[in-house]
Order: structure tokens, then sequence, then C-alpha cells
């Protein structure tokens, strides 16, 4: 038990175990030091008998380093009935300490006999005189050693006495083990109380994963009910709960204040009325004696929903173990707030970060980045801005959950890790998805341009000023919208990591061809009305072979995004409507041609024929960027068949 934080904030009442057994074992010790000097004066009144040996009985009372061996064998008789024995001062001091530690259980338990001990205790040590250095005398060591009764009083009697009390004191503190926890003096309404408390602790011990803590002492004081929980190793870190009716007040130390304030909002499903978080001072205990404290009151409505919040309390605790170190080792790839917010999404999950850090942490991300990701993150960089902040929290918050359902599974190191770089591939299979689902709402546009200008040349619409003037706005507004999508492709892939910058090629030649589309239909509704269908119908097939490449271009992205993963069929249909864009682009070329040699060939108006052989080039030159954007395309599908 952390005895000096308890003691600091004042439940001297849960130390009472621990206190008797230091006490117990100061008994022994101080027993031993004073054999050790009356072992040493004897030797130096009879130096030529062997001195004794106390190492045996020095290791069993925990007195190995106390050098009590060389005062015995060192000592020798001096004049005036004085002795030189090597750290008389020091094992007298130590004796004074034990008797201290022995009367401490007393104080603690609030003993009636307790003052009248520390009373003993500064009577004999003030009168106490000869003792110096490495020299004690007579009169000293009787003071110290003697255990005869009816003169003055000595060290040797306080502590039998001493320890007459403590054996009393030990037959009025039954501990029992009360699901789990070290149980002291508890009665009948508080043993349902305890169990919840260590029914959630129980729940999530778990997930600590074999670190240190959580240790719970139970013990009745008055009133009131007192629980305690070690936590994790750090000295000012430790939980106390007391129970007064159906009111429960929690009083938690920290040293971190984020930790602290994290802890505070694991409760935000109860009606929880918290302190402010006050600075404290105690020698010994933080950092450089500063700790944190505060204190959070739930008031229940009936028994059950008391023990629900107990239930609830002790879940929570295992999520502050290392949680310091946890969320620094996920800032190194997102800010402290998203570090936090993870932190407190996977307590309240049930995960926690335990397994995470029992995993590598840090090092278990960066090794998945190098060998997923490589040439892609540069080994150490902060993924919320390579993935953006949503994505790389999304990340994270996978990666915290695979290692700790990994590890409470019993599933191999090797496994879990795979899985945690088959989620980081994911995330960038998934940004390159989002640029190919913006290339594949482009290729919408373009097959809308595509079919109105096949359907306007194919009718009668584009003998009428109004219906030419409405396909020209409406090719508009489409064209602006896939310029709004180029937009948001270049913001995904912009930035230091070229996030999915490899399939930019594909979104920019598709972007051109919608230029081209729409300029023919701008070409379409400024172009004389008088032209007839001798003008228009050879257009409509290539206009037609231009639908027919857009229609093929969204079939091989479409196979693509879904072969991201590498599905052959899926990588070879790519491959295939590719093929049949690049074909289809051919065609539109020898169409055009064979558009122009029919345009020069009529005798329309020069204006008409103007308008045709510009709306011609247009289309085909659209087709030449669809060609362009497929070829882009099979490069990168035939970089991810790649062995």
């Amino acid at each position: 038990m952390k005895t000096g934080i308890v003691e600091e904030l004042g439940e001297a009442g849960l130390l009472l175990p621990a206190l008797l057994d230091k006490a117990l074992k100061a008994n022994d010790r101080a027993k031993l030091r004073m054999t050790a000097l009356q072992e040493a004066v004897a030797h130096a009144r009879t130096p030529l008998r062997p001195p004794r040996s106390l190492e045996a009985e020095c290791r069993a009372a925990g007195c190995a380093d106390q050098g009590l061996d060389l005062a015995i064998s060192g000592a020798r008789a001096m004049e005036g009935g004085t002795f030189a024995v090597p750290g008389a001062a020091q094992l007298v001091d130590g004796i004074f300490d034990d008797i201290a530690a022995m009367a401490e259980p007393l104080r603690a338990a609030g003993r009636a006999e307790a003052p009248a001990f520390e009373g003993r205790l500064e009577a004999v040590r003030g009168a106490l005189k000869g003792v110096a250095g490495d020299v004690i005398d007579e009169g000293a060591l009787v003071r110290v050693t003697s255990a005869r009764r009816g003169g003055a009083d000595s060290a040797h009697l306080l502590v039998m006495d001493l320890h007459k009390a403590l054996n009393q004191l030990s037959a009025t503190v039954a501990v029992e083990n009360v699901a789990g926890a070290h149980a002291l003096n508890l009665q009948p309404v508080d043993r349902p109380r305890v169990e919840a408390f260590m029914r959630g602790l129980d729940r999530t011990r778990g997930l600590a994963f074999g670190h240190p803590g959580l240790d719970t002492t139970a013990s009745r004081s008055a009133e009131r009910l007192i629980v305690q929980n070690d936590i994790g190793t750090t000295d000012a870190h430790v939980l106390i709960l007391t129970v007064d009716g159906l009111s429960a007040t929690l009083t938690y130390t920290d040293v971190h204040r984020a930790r602290a304030k994290f802890f505070i909002s694991l409760f935000s499903a109860w009606d929880v009325d918290w302190t402010p978080l006050a600075e404290r001072s105690a020698e010994g205990l933080g950092d450089e004696g500063h700790f944190l404290l505060v204190t959070g009151t739930y008031r229940a409505r009936d028994e059950m929903d008391l023990c629900g919040f107990l239930e609830g309390m002790g879940a929570r605790i295992v999520f502050l173990i290392d949680w310091n170190k946890a969320r620094k080792a996920l800032q190194t790839f997102v800010d402290k707030p998203s570090a936090i917010r993870l932190l407190r999404a996977a307590a309240l999950d049930g995960h926690g970060h335990r397994a995470f850090l029992e995993l590598g942490g840090a090092d278990l991300v960066f090794d998945a980045v190098q060998r997923s990701a490589e040439g892609r993150v540069p080994y150490g960089a902060r993924l919320d801005r390579v993935l953006g902040a949503a994505a790389a929290a999304n990340l994270l918050g996978e990666v915290l959950r695979l290692t700790s359902e990994g590890l409470k599974a019993h599933r191999s190191v090797r496994l879990i890790r795979d899985e945690v770089r088959a989620e980081l591939a994911l995330c960038f299979g998934s940004a390159e998805k989002d640029i190919l689902a913006i290339a594949l709402r482009q290729l919408g546009i373009a097959r809308m341009l595509a079919s109105l200008i096949t359907e306007a040349l194919a009718g009668t619409d584009v003998a009428a000023e109004a219906a030419r003037i409405a396909i020209g706005e409406r090719a508009k507004r489409l064209e602006e919208k896939a310029d709004r999508l180029v937009v948001a492709a270049r913001d995904l892939a912009s930035g230091p990591f070229a996030r999915g910058r490899r399939f930019m090629p594909v979104v920019e030649a598709v972007e051109q061809a919608n230029d081209d589309f729409e300029e023919a239909a701008f070409l379409l509704s400024i172009a004389p009305a008088a032209a007839g269908s001798a003008v228009w119908a050879p257009l409509a097939e290539l206009a037609g072979i231009a639908v027919v490449c857009t229609s093929d271009l969204v079939r091989a992205v479409a196979a693509a995004w879904d072969g991201a993963g590498g599905q052959r069929e899926d990588i070879t249909a790519a491959l295939e409507t590719i093929e049949a864009v690049v074909e289809g682009e051919r065609r539109a070329d020898v169409m055009q041609r064979r558009t122009l040699t029919t345009l020069l060939a009529e005798t329309a108006p020069a204006q008409a024929l103007v308008a045709g052989i510009e709306v011609a080039r247009a289309v085909e030159t659209g087709t030449d960027h669809l060609a362009r954007a497929a070829l882009a395309l099979r490069a990168c599908v035939l970089e991810d068949a790649a062995p």
C-alpha cells in the first residue's frame, strides 16, 4: 500500500494491516539490535572469546546491511566503564526508530494506550546519555537493553510492552478477503458495496496485461466504508472512496493534470459533483513533493444505483495505468487533444491502451508504416498530416482495438502486427479510393455532356434557338460542377506526402475531356439555325463514340476501385475496359476525318461548316483525353498488380 499518500489524505485507518506488518518486523529488528549491543559489550569484556555471528538473524529480520557482526567483532573496552562499539550511536537510533514504528498502528487505530507509549518513548530517548559516535557507556547500555522492571524505564521494556499491545490489536483486526479486496472490520451493509466495486475492477483488470497495481483495501471507519486502490506504481497516484449512506465520495490524487481531467471525464454518465483540481504538497510524494487532488461526490437514488456507480468506478481504474505513456505514444501521430480523445474512446469502449503499449506503442505503428506505406509516409511523420485528422484518429482507434482484442484472445503477436499493417494499408487504399470516386463522378458528368451532344445532334432540338441556348447553359453548369470536383481531388492529393496523388493524372485528364465536351456544347448553342441534318448527322455518330468511350472508362475506374485490394478478376476487368477506351479513341479519330470529309463536301453556309468542324474537333479531342486518362489508370493498376 502507498502509505505516504493515504496518510496524507487522512485515512490512516486503512493502513492498519500494513502498519501492523511493519510494526512486527520493527519488533524483530529492535530486539536484534539490542542483542548486538549486548554481544558487543560481552566481547569487549572477554576479547579472547570468539564473537557471536548474527548473520542468519540479520537476514531474517531484514538487517543484513546494518553491520551488526562488525559492531560485535570490533568492540573494545575503554577506561571509565565505556566501550568502543563500531556504529554504536547508529544502532541506538535504529532501535528508537523501530520503537516508533511499533507505536504507529496503535495511534492509527485510535487505541487509548497510544499516547502513553509515545510519552514513554520520548522520555526514554530524552534521558539517554552516554552514547556518541562509536562510544557507549554502561549506563546507556542499561537504559537501552535492560529488561528489569521496578527501576528506570528502558527501550527494551518499551519494546516488550508494545509487542504485547500489538498482539492484542492484531486479535481485533481480522483481515478477510471480500471478492479480492483486503477487508477490515466490515459491517453487513458494506459487503455488497465492496463486491460491486470489485466486480467492476475484475471486469477490466485483464486489460492491465500484467502491469502491477489495482490492489484494493476496504475498511469500516465509524459511519463510513472506506475503499482504497493503489492504481499503478506511482507513489502519489491513489484513489480513496468513502461511502456514507447513499453518498459516495471519491478522492483522487495524481501528478498529471491531463490524466486527472481524463479520469473525471470517464464519469460523464453519472451526475458527480467534482471539486476543482487543487495542488497539494507533501515531502517525498509526486514531482518535487507536489501532487494534484480532486474529489467527486455522487448521491445515489437507492442501493442499486449506488452499487452501479461503484461497479462503474471500479471498471474505469485500469485505464489510468500507463495513461501518460500511452498519450505520448499517440501524440507521435496526432495532436494532444486527439490523443486524449482516443484514450477516452478506448476506455469507454472497453479496450484501453495497455495492449497497445505491450506490443510496442509508437514502434508498432512505425513498423506498420515502414512495411505497408513505404515511400508514401516518411518514418516518424505525423499521420494526421498524411491521412488527415479524422482518418488518422480512426486508424489509431482501430489499432487500440485490434491490440486489445488480440491480446485478450491470445492471438500471436505476429498476427496482431499483420492486422495493424493491413489496417494502415486500408487507410491508404481508402484515400486513393476517395480520388477514384471523384474520377467516377467526373466521368458521370462527361457521359452526361457527351449524351447531351449526341441527343441534340440526332434530333431536331438543335434547329431551335431556345433549345440550343438551353444546351449551352446546362453544359456550362455541368462543367462548373466538374471543376469543383477537381478542386476537391487536388485538396485530397495535396500536402507533402502525396496522398492519392498517383491517380491525379486520371482526374486531370477527365477534367480536360469535360472542358472539350462543354466547348462542343457551347459551339452547338451558337451554331446557325439554318444548318440542316447534312451538317449535324455525321457529328452525331462521332458524339456517340464519345459516349461509349466515357462509359467504358467508367467501368475501368470502377473495376480499379474494386481491385484496390489486389483481386485478380477486378484487375483483369479494369485492363480490358481500359483497352476498350483506347480503341474507342482510335475509332473517334477515324470518325472525325470522315466527318470533316462529309462536311467539306456539303454546300451549307460557311458558318455552319465552321461550327461543325469545331464541334468535331472538340469531341475528338475529348476522346483523346479520355484515352490519356485510361492509360494513366492502366499504369496504376499494373503497379498494384506487381508482386
